[in-house]
């Protein structure tokens, strides 16, 4: 660590004395050394049984996607389509061109309208298409409750997102995943009892009208004891100032974290 970096990290963390340390909310620059706070768009993979389950493709994919080394993708699931979420889809087009497998997009009736207007060319074959041209994906429309999801014990769910809604998804009783969300409908709690890990939405200390903020999120840990959280979504705010104020066994998240469940 060099002399600036070490002035950054001071100030930093001189911020959080200042202001109240844990219990004082606030906003303040980040650390551009730190490369905890150079983050892409939210995104996850999961791999269980030789399957890659993508959640979400947003602009950043390609580069996440990269890092993974993995060669196929088996399915994506969409939890809305604000364009943070979607706006990668066409970038997942090699992991078809390797195998000609193809791949499987889901979401609510309203996501897969909305991604059919935006990248109708991944689903259709156009008369002006080569005679080549094999459509690389198809959609497919989920709903709420419980399904068989290639070997995975998948539960979805509705969240409220301001003005629309997203899906959050519950893997094998054991892992769910909740971004995008600024009210939890109360059935839900009892569907996020006890889990391994969750990994949902904090934004930033203050409240927004669409996104859930620090002192909401706890709230919800709070109520479903995961035995481990992560802040995914974070905004401009820095990592360690995050990691200062989470309760015990919740963590901010960050580019390439993995675990083992």
């Amino acid at each position: 660590m060099g002399e600036k970096d070490a002035k950054i990290n001071d100030d930093v963390m001189n911020a959080i004395n200042q202001k109240g340390g844990k219990n004082k909310k606030q906003q303040f620059l980040y650390n551009p050394n730190n490369p905890k706070n150079r983050r892409q768009r939210s995104s996850v993979l999961i791999q269980e049984n030789g399957f890659n389950i993508l959640i979400d493709a947003g602009p950043d994919v390609r580069n996440q996607l990269l890092g993974t080394k993995i060669e196929k993708i088996d399915a994506v699931l969409i939890t809305h389509t604000h364009s943070d979420h979607i706006s990668g889809l066409h970038e997942l087009r090699p992991f078809f061109f390797g195998n000609r497998k193809n791949i499987p997009i889901y979401g609510n009736k309203n996501s897969i309208t909305e991604i059919y207007k935006q990248f109708d060319f991944l689903f259709d074959k156009k008369p002006a298409s080569p005679s080549y041209f094999i459509p690389p994906m198809s959609l497919n429309e989920i709903k709420e409750g419980n399904i068989d999801f290639f070997g995975f014990d998948l539960d979805i769910f509705i969240q409220d997102h301001g003005n629309t809604q997203s899906l959050g998804f519950k893997f094998n009783n054991k892992f769910a995943y909740s971004t995008d969300v600024v009210n939890m409908p109360e059935k839900n709690f009892e569907l996020l009892n006890n889990l391994d890990l969750w990994i949902v939405e904090g934004l930033r200390d203050d409240p927004h009208e669409a996104h859930a903020h620090f002192d909401l999120t706890f709230e919800w840990i709070n109520r479903v004891r995961p035995k481990k959280s992560i802040l995914t979504h974070l905004g401009h705010v820095d990592y360690d100032y995050v990691l200062s104020i989470c309760p015990d066994n919740v963590y901010p998240g960050y580019d390439g974290m993995t675990f083992d469940l």
